[in-house]
């Protein structure tokens, strides 16, 4: 029987009215080279690298108004490691005392046992991880990416496995310890250095002890990394591109206040505005994003913007299998199965893709 295509249009009259995703990169700075991101690919020793910190002004503004909204999630991410910032603790707490909700980082981990700063003063006995658990964040998201120290160390350049996998446990130890609601998830990126054999060891030693385990397919994010045998790309082979979800789920906001359509642009070639000059909701319903849609909707990729013609990471974005999912899942707003319905290929190719997406709570 042949599967429904996924509906290309806002999953609800509030993600209409607002995006339902923020992804808020508080600073541009990280303190690991992965081989899979941009960091470790040259990035910032880009002549047009600038380091760059979020400022509280900018921040309080783009809060200010994200709090004014019902939102799926506040994502700190994408470009920087965002424990680096210097007033993270503050940010965070400053979000959840506007009532955002939920809260969500992603990080590599390695900093949550560092003391704890707030408003510019080292707490005594205090850890990172310590201090966002009492703060409230809803959610903590750590890209381990390996289940061996040495494979782990490979691939995520700069970083101890054995610290990173100590913090884990002592943030699953407090969060419990404390009784608090804070979810956690891990993920690893399907990829040339890692065998099948760890991803499946990876997956059957954390889902047991964490709220959910992803598996991610490796992207090239707008040609930063070298494509990889063996990843989505190939495995999509044959697929007939869709509309890319981010113009009807979510925006990015970078560490100098910019705002973009696209969460993998790290050369802010898809900003849209600014925050302090315009607002996210008048850009979310601007005519700029409106034809954006359209051309999608249509098919013309190369029509909407320079980048989205040759973008092969459309492929990585599925409707129907998208990062929310995981967020609500471990919210506990709604089921979420285990693994991706599989998508029908080309007669040529006369198979089914095998996406990525695996383990008990994986999305």
């Amino acid at each position: 029987m042949k599967r429904p295509l996924p509906v290309y249009d806002f999953a609800t009259p509030a993600a209409k009215e607002f995006p339902s995703i923020i992804t808020l990169e508080n600073t541009n700075v990280c303190n690991l080279r992965c081989v899979h991101c941009p960091q470790g690919q040259g990035f910032p020793d880009r002549p047009d690298f600038h380091a760059t910190y979020m400022s509280w002004d900018v921040y309080t503004k783009a809060i200010d108004e994200i709090a004014q909204y019902p939102i799926t999630l506040l994502r700190y991410s994408p470009d920087g490691e965002a424990l680096i910032h210097p007033q993270f603790l503050d940010q965070t707490a400053y979000a959840k005392a506007k009532g955002v909700t939920p809260v969500g980082l992603t990080t590599n981990g390695v900093l949550l046992d560092n003391p704890a700063i707030e408003q510019g003063k080292r707490l005594p006995r205090k850890t990172m991880m310590e201090r966002l658990l009492e703060i409230g964040i809803d959610l903590i998201d750590i890209s381990l990416d390996a289940a061996r120290k040495e494979s782990y160390e490979r691939v995520r350049v700069g970083a101890d496995y054995h610290r990173v996998w100590s913090n884990i446990h002592r943030l699953l130890y407090l969060r419990d310890k404390m009784k608090v609601t804070t979810k956690i998830m891990l993920s690893i990126i399907v990829q040339l250095e890692i065998t099948q054999e760890e991803v499946d060891e990876f997956v059957k030693y954390w889902t047991p002890l964490v709220d959910r385990v992803i598996v991610r397919g490796y992207l090239s994010n707008l040609g930063l990394t070298p494509q990889k045998p063996g990843t989505v790309v190939d495995q999509m082979s044959g697929v007939e591109r869709w509309p890319c979800p981010q113009f009807w789920k979510r925006i990015t906001i970078g560490s100098d206040g910019s705002i973009r359509f696209c969460v993998v642009d790290w050369l802010e070639k898809t900003v849209v505005g600014t925050i302090g000059t315009h607002s996210i909701r008048d850009l979310w319903h601007s005519e700029e994003y409106a034809r954006l849609r359209q051309a999608h909707m249509e098919k013309r990729y190369a029509d909407a913007h320079d980048l989205c013609g040759p973008c092969t990471d459309w492929m990585g974005m599925r409707w129907e299998w998208g990062f929310e999912l995981a967020v609500d899942a471990v919210m506990g707003k709604r089921k979420v199965a285990d693994q991706p319905p599989p998508l029908p290929v080309s007669a040529m190719n006369g198979g089914m893709v095998p996406l990525a997406s695996i383990g008990r709570s994986a999305a």
